[in-house]
């Protein structure tokens, strides 16, 4: 007879009955667990809103672990949709900017203010808790490219680059902005240019993103010409030549070659350049040859030689 009991039950358990009998047993024994009243921890979450030109922000919210008595369902709820409590950061009440914490009671007290039905909060777990924000700085930079703009072939700058910002404030955390020394730009793609321009160039993103900025958009212009290659053949002058000395230079002319706008080359008075030497004793007995009466957009100078030698005659 016990034999037929035990079989009896052993297709009972396996059988479809059974194990909606063990599904309602267990559904059961969640809800008699979860009505019953448990102490812990749930998460509340702070957001920070930044009103205040002392700090500057370095995570937008925190949880802080908060202990309860309440029944199983409403700590399961609270942790799956913890509650929020917006702080803004002028009320926060701060003694040391450089290193900014709070006291959990201030914390509690402003949740009961916003949550005033709710009295399952004993306290927050720890007594203080540091505040994701840092003392804010401000800095000044001025504006560079990260690569200069394109040109067509044979076009180059006749004059340096020109921002409509002279320099931008940075304002933000102290410690990223001493580790910050440039303020680059990036130019908007363009086509190769053949004239004067006006470009937009933006902050890099990586460096737009680290701080506030007075302006992430600056714009760029500058004038533009057609180089021409062009050399000259100039009598060597020496300078400073010592009294009762009769000093003789070779060789006694040099060529020179350099790169200058087309509107440049047109306006070049030939009998304005000059290469000139200045006389001191060497040890090798050669001196260095300087030209002077260039335009001032003229490139690329090469002197050939770009020494000459000298000799004292008694």
């Amino acid at each position: 007879m016990s034999k037929r009991k035990r079989t009896s039950k052993k297709k009972f358990i396996g059988s479809k009955q059974g194990l909606l009998f063990l599904v309602f047993a267990a559904v059961i024994w969640t809800l008699s667990a979860l009505s019953e009243t448990y102490t812990t921890t749930v998460p509340v979450q702070f957001n920070f809103k930044v009103d205040s030109n002392t700090y500057v922000l370095q995570a937008p919210r925190i949880e802080v672990p908060a202990r309860v008595s309440s029944t199983g369902f409403s700590i399961l709820y609270r942790r799956i949709f913890p509650r929020k409590v917006m702080l803004s950061v002028r009320e926060l009440p701060i003694q040391d900017v450089e290193n900014p914490i709070v006291n959990t009671a201030f914390l509690l007290n402003k949740y009961n203010r916003l949550y005033p039905n709710s009295s399952q909060i004993i306290g927050f777990v720890p007594d203080v808790i540091p505040l994701p924000i840092a003392q804010a700085a401000q800095k000044s930079f001025k504006p560079t490219l990260a690569s200069l703009p394109k040109f067509a072939d044979g076009y180059q700058l006749t004059s340096p680059l020109s921002f409509n910002e002279d320099s931008i404030v940075a304002y933000g955390s102290k410690i990223v902005l001493e580790k910050l020394h440039h303020a680059v730009f990036k130019l908007a793609p363009h086509e190769p240019l053949r004239a004067d321009f006006l470009l937009n160039a933006a902050l890099t993103d990586s460096i737009a993103k680290a701080l506030n900025w007075s302006t992430t958009t600056i714009q760029v212009s500058g004038s533009v010409d057609r180089y021409s290659d062009v050399s000259f053949v100039l009598p060597v002058k020496l300078t400073n030549t010592p009294e009762n000395a009769n000093v003789s230079l070779t060789p006694k002319q040099v060529e020179i070659k350099f790169a200058a706008p087309l509107g440049s080359l047109r306006s070049i008075d030939k009998s304005s350049l000059a290469a000139e030497v200045f006389f001191e004793k060497t040890p090798t007995g050669e001196l260095s040859v300087r030209i002077t009466g260039l335009p001032a957009t003229a490139k690329q100078l090469t002197i050939s030689p770009p020494t000459v030698s000298y000799f004292i005659i008694e």
